[in-house]
């Protein structure tokens, strides 16, 4: 017996089974690599969507606020979370207003439509209000912090240089200068020199390293001293002299503002004086005198006073004291306000140093005012 006969169809039977099987492996690889390619491109569509996302530009307010949290010291803090924590904050104020508005309401027994109303005008200007408040509050808080760094960086500049000058001298090259020129009671001077050094330390340009620095500041002898040190840099100078120079410079002309300030002594004197001392005795006195005439006038019963075709009627309650203490309050206030402000940009050429002096002038005129309308009441009593 042949046994090839015997053999093929068996071969046949096995190499059936194994073309169905490659054909079954087949189809599900390629199901697989389908599968595979749509998850691909769902991912990538998404990255795509981050990506658009992470490009769509910042709105001004967001950059505005951005700006200031840098130049305050904040610059790690994230400002949009600032921004959304500041309008949580105007919705639960406005939140507690309605809430109150509906009490009273209720216990008042008004109508619906005018509790509505009450409602709507929270939502709407208080609201506005309340989020104007707010953001005027946080940005005067980062302007003055702003302010203040920029003075402490003034005061320390002088000697930093100085030290600056000292290390190229002993033969340092101008970063490892301005590194070991850091001392600890540079405060925020030191903080900054650092974040410089560890920006070239990590491959940023030391130019633009220190053009990032004085623009965080906006202090004009920061700027100028920069620029030198950067212009010295390009031209290969003597930057040891240049540093010594430019802070003898500094130092110079902060003494010849203070030489000014006290030559001009008088003038702030004279402010002072007028706006917290005679003033309120002068209001105290006007408030007095308005007084003892409504006293007279009322004790005299003219009644109407005919003159030809007019007739004329005098009355002692024409202007109510209480009113005029209130204006008189607000008056004193609104000067010695002012009168701070004056003495501050006479004595330092800003407004925001004479921020410490405006409770001063306030607290001693209104005191003065309260004082002088006891004593001069007591003096004119007889009169009354």
């Amino acid at each position: 017996m042949d046994k090839s006969k015997i053999i093929n169809p068996f071969k046949k039977i096995v190499d059936g089974i194994n073309e169905i099987h490659h054909r079954f492996f087949e189809a599900k690889r390629k199901r697989l690599l389908k599968q595979e390619l749509k998850g691909e491109k769902e991912e990538t569509t998404q990255q795509r969507k981050k990506r658009k996302k992470k490009q769509r530009p910042k709105r001004r307010n967001i950059i505005i606020l951005e700006d200031y949290l840098r130049k305050a010291g904040y610059e790690y803090t994230d400002e949009k979370k600032l921004s959304s924590l500041v309008m949580k904050l105007a919705i639960i104020s406005v939140a507690a207003f309605s809430i109150v508005i509906i009490v009273l309401m209720i216990i008042t027994k008004g109508s619906v439509l005018s509790t509505l109303v009450y409602l709507a005008g929270a939502w709407t200007a208080v609201f506005g209000f309340v989020l104007a408040f707010l953001w005027i509050v946080i940005y005067a808080f980062l302007d003055l912090r702003i302010y203040r760094r920029t003075m402490e960086v003034e005061d320390v500049l002088p000697d930093f240089l100085q030290l600056t000058s000292a290390n190229i001298s002993a033969g340092m090259p101008i970063d490892q200068a301005l590194w070991f020129a850091v001392r600890p009671r540079f405060g925020v001077l030191a903080k900054e020199i650092e974040e410089v050094a560890k920006s070239t330390i990590a491959g940023e340009d030391l130019e633009e390293a220190l053009t990032n620095f004085s623009r965080k500041y906006d202090s004009i002898i920061l700027k100028r001293s920069v620029s030198l040190i950067i212009e010295g840099m390009r031209a290969g100078g003597e930057l040891a002299d240049l540093l010594s120079k430019v802070s003898i410079d500094i130092q110079e002309t902060k003494l010849m503002k203070k030489d000014i300030a006290a030559s001009i002594m008088t003038y702030v004197i004279f402010i002072s004086f007028a706006s917290v001392a005679a003033a309120p005795f002068l209001f105290a006195l006007s408030t007095q005198l308005l007084a003892i005439v409504q006293g007279i006038m009322g004790s005299i019963d003219l009644g109407g006073v005919s003159t030809g075709a007019f007739k004329l009627s005098v009355s002692g309650d024409s202007i109510d004291i209480k009113d005029f203490k209130i204006f008189s309050v607000l008056a004193l206030s609104v000067s010695a306000i002012f009168s701070a402000a004056i003495v501050s940009t006479i004595q330092n050429g800003n407004v925001k140093e004479g921020l410490k002096y405006i409770p001063i002038f306030l607290v001693i005129a209104l005191t003065l005012y309260f004082i002088a309308n006891l004593i001069v009441g007591n003096l004119m009593s007889g009169f009354i």
